[in-house]
Order: structure tokens, then C-alpha cells, then sequence
């Protein structure tokens, strides 16, 4: 090992390798949909302890593992985690590949809202790159917490329990057909509660290494898992500055989920913004507001058929104008809101290039919430709660006892819009973007020390 202080340099391009990944052992585990679960930053602390329950090799006792009263620096999720992922590999609940893989994942779902789609990607590992190198860019802001959370579980596990979530161009979407030609009987696949179908073929030798070498030199864009990206860039620095090694070592890649921008949009979804602890001139001062900047058109009929019928004004307006839909708590009512100017509505002196201002989520986030309303992030007073999916937004306004007063609904974020900002150099708003479905956890993970 080099003792020198010298970095490794950087490659000029985009690399991507097959890996040794850590699978179940079929012959000793259950059916896969008993072990596999959502990403963590999905699961709502009732589902985690269902998950939990589930099974006791569920994949969530390693990715989000439960607290305790008597936790302590010594003993807590984490070293949990750690023995756990020991544990399973010395009784061979998990197994490495027997050589480097590329794999090569289907997901066959329902679209929330109607339709069926098909979407394929590789998981691979790709070599990390800081943002300002402009290989692997990022798409939304991210917070402290979960970074924290993260680097705790790599430094502990030394591994990649789930895959970030990558786009890149390929608009004859060559690489994945290439990669699926004669592929066969699925290595491993489960349905999932939502419905969702998930395959998994391994791809060896001169498949992977076709697959690997279609995609370095790509330029990544980041749909999921900006903070287990940056915690990765963290934990990687920490390493370097420790070892000071002279060739390339297992941290400086992370496990990643690659898929096609070019190839379907369909599933990125929305999310809605419901607004509590208003005051009531505030909630005054908004309406007045509205009215100033936005033609409000009523969404006239009752029950469901007002709330298809406002998704469906909503996506007719998706132009040139910012379009959002409004339910109002107190009145029960449902309305359209249109822009009475064209995109960009915010002015230049945000500071931002033209396809940031023309969002419809900027607006709605910078215009609305923080103008109008002084919603600020983490400050007092009112607050934001973020629902994603449309028909999740419905079932809240539905269910009895909720307090919000306002709903805001969005038209999910075009991948042009995002290209667009990515472009500009800049980031969306956070919670500008819910691709769905996610990536499980557990169909495989990649070890640091392999």
C-alpha cells in the first residue's frame, strides 16, 4: 500500500464494473417477497415494523434496523447491522457471486392512475465522481440527517445495501436490449405488495463486460439516493485520507441502478404539498393572492368524479402557463389554478436560469408557499406535509380526522424539465420528484471488502 499523500487521479470518463454481488441463498431463504423491502427512505415507521415482522432475514434488518431504549455507541442499529450481515454470510444466507456481475433488472407495474408500464436497468457499480467533474450530476437538494444516518450504516456494514437510483441517454435504448438478448428464465423474481413485478437475471463474463463498457463514458444523471450518493463521496474521502492508497480499492465505487431517461417518463410521479397551521388572515391574504396572479377555475361535480376531473384540467394546462390544483379544506371545494402570465412566472431576480423559474414546483415552493404563505424550511409556525402519488393525495383528503387546510397539487415534473435544469448547472426543488417504483432492497447487495 502506497503511504504517499498523493490522490488518485481522476479518469476522464464515466466507469462502470461488475461486481461480486451478495444474493439470498434460495436454498435456505423463503420466497424473495417475504425478504426484499422498499428503500428505507420510503418506509413509514409502521411499515418498518412490518417489515420486521415479516421475516427475520428480511432485508430491512440490515438497511433500517429498529431502535432501542437501551441503545448505546457499542450496541445499536448499526453494529446490528454489522454482526447481522456477518451472521448471514458465515451461515450462507447470503452468498457471493461466484465472479463479477452486471444485473440486469425488469419491473412490470401499474401506473397509479391506469396503464401498465415495463421498465429495465442494470445494476453495476460505478466509480464515484465529485459533482464538479460533471459525470454523475445531481437533481434535487439534500439534508444533513439522513447523511448522518447513512455513513453510520456504510462505516459499520462496509457495504452498499441498495442502489442509487441513475438516468442516462440512450435513445435507442440499445445497451438494456443488448443486455436482455437471449436472457431466459429470471435468476430471481418476486411480486410485491403494490403489484409490481421484479426480475433479476445475473449477467457474467463477456455480458456484463459488454454492458459495463456500453455505459462508461456516460453521464449519469441522479433520480434516488442523492444521500446515500454523497454519504458514499464522504465515506470514500474518510478512506483515502486514512490509507492513502496508491490503485483504485472497493470504495471508490458504489452499487447503482441504471435506466433509461430517454426510454418512458411514466414513472416519475408527483408530489402534492398539504399546508396546516395556517392563521386565518393569512388563509385570507392567500385567497386574495391567488386571485391577483391566477385565473381560479371551479372544478364543478362531487366525490371522485371532481377529483379525476381537476387531475385531468390540471394535465390539459400543462404549457406554457404554470397550471396547480387547489383543495380547499374548509370549503370542500376543488379549483384549478392558472398562471395569468407565461412561463418563466418567477422573476430574474431569483437568480436562477429560465428552466428553474418555469417549474411549476418552483413556483408553488418559492411564489406560493414561501411568498405568499411564509412557509420557510424548518421554521415555526405553519408547515408542509409532502404526499407522493396522486391517488395517495385523494385517499388523505378522504380520510377523516386530518387537519390540513389547503392541498396543492402538481403535474408530475417532465424528464425535459429535469434534463433542462441539470443542464443550467442547478438542482430541483426537494421533493420535486417521486420515480416509481423504487429499486428494492435485497435482490442484491455489494460488499465493500470484495
Amino acid at each position: 500500500m502506497n503511504s504517499s499523500n498523493r490522490t488518485l487521479p481522476e479518469q476522464e470518463t464515466l466507469r462502470v464494473i461488475p461486481f461480486h454481488g451478495l444474493r439470498y441463498n434460495r436454498d435456505l431463504g423463503p420466497d424473495l417477497s417475504r425478504i426484499a423491502s422498499p428503500p428505507y427512505d420510503i418506509i413509514s415507521p409502521r411499515q418498518q415494523l412490518l417489515y420486521h415482522q415479516k421475516h427475520p432475514n428480511n432485508a430491512i434488518n440490515l438497511d433500517f434496523g429498529l431502535t432501542f431504549p437501551g441503545d448505546n455507541d457499542g450496541e445499536n442499529r448499526y453494529t446490528r447491522a454489522a454482526g447481522l450481515l456477518r451472521k448471514w454470510l458465515d451461515e450462507k444466507i447470503l452468498l457471493p457471486e461466484s465472479v463479477p456481475a452486471v444485473y440486469l433488472l425488469r419491473e412490470e407495474y401499474q401506473v397509479p392512475g391506469g396503464g401498465a408500464a415495463v421498465r429495465e436497468g442494470l445494476i453495476a457499480a460505478i466509480r464515484l465522481s465529485d459533482f464538479r467533474e460533471g459525470k454523475i450530476l445531481p437533481h434535487e437538494e439534500t439534508a444533513a440527517g439522513p447523511k448522518q444516518d447513512r455513513l453510520r450504516l456504510i462505516e459499520a456494514t462496509q457495504a452498499n445495501l441498495s442502489p442509487i437510483f441513475c438516468l442516462y441517454s440512450d435513445p435507442a435504448d440499445a445497451i438494456v436490449r443488448a443486455a436482455a438478448t437471449g436472457s431466459g428464465n429470471p435468476d430471481a423474481a418476486l411480486i410485491d405488495e403494490a403489484g409490481t413485478r421484479h426480475s433479476l437475471w445475473v449477467l457474467k463474463d463477456g455480458a456484463a463486460d459488454a454492458a459495463c463498457r456500453a455505459l462508461s463514458g456516460k453521464t449519469l444523471l441522479i433520480a434516488d439516493g442523492h444521500h446515500r450518493y454523497e454519504t458514499m463521496l464522504a465515506y470514500r474521502d474518510r478512506r483515502r485520507a486514512q490509507e492513502h492508497p496508491g490503485s483504485e480499492r472497493p470504495y471508490d465505487f458504489t452499487m447503482a441502478y441504471l435506466t433509461n431517461m430517454d426510454n418512458d417518463s411514466r414513472w416519475i410521479l408527483p408530489v402534492h404539498r398539504f399546508v396546516s397551521g395556517l392563521a386565518a388572515e393569512t388563509l385570507a391574504g392567500f385567497k386574495v393572492s391567488l386571485g391577483r396572479n391566477f385565473e381560479i377555475k371551479d372544478v364543478e361535480g362531487s366525490g371522485a368524479g371532481r377529483q379525476a376531473k381537476m387531475v385531468q384540467m390540471m394535465a390539459r394546462l400543462d404549457g406554457e402557463r404554470n397550471a396547480f390544483g387547489l383543495y380547499l379544506a374548509d370549503s370542500g371545494s376543488y379549483h384549478v389554478l392558472v398562471a395569468r402570465r407565461p412561463r418563466p412566472l418567477l422573476p430574474e431576480s431569483d437568480g436562477r436560469s429560465a428552466a428553474f423559474r418555469s417549474l411549476d414546483i418552483a413556483v408553488l415552493d418559492n411564489m406560493i408557499l414561501a411568498g405568499w404563505l411564509g412557509i420557510a424550511p424548518g421554521g415555526a409556525g405553519a408547515w408542509v406535509e409532502y404526499v407522493e402519488r396522486t391517488d395517495a393525495a385523494f385517499k388523505k383528503i378522504n380520510k377523516k380526522g386530518d387537519s390540513f387546510q389547503i392541498g396543492l397539487f402538481v403535474n408530475p415534473v417532465s424528464m425535459t424539465e429535469i434534463k433542462a435544469v441539470a443542464a443550467a448547472g442547478e438542482k430541483m426543488p426537494p421533493k420535486s420528484t417521486y420515480f416509481y417504483p423504487k429499486p428494492l432492497t435485497g435482490l442484491v447487495f455489494r460488499s465493500l471488502n470484495i
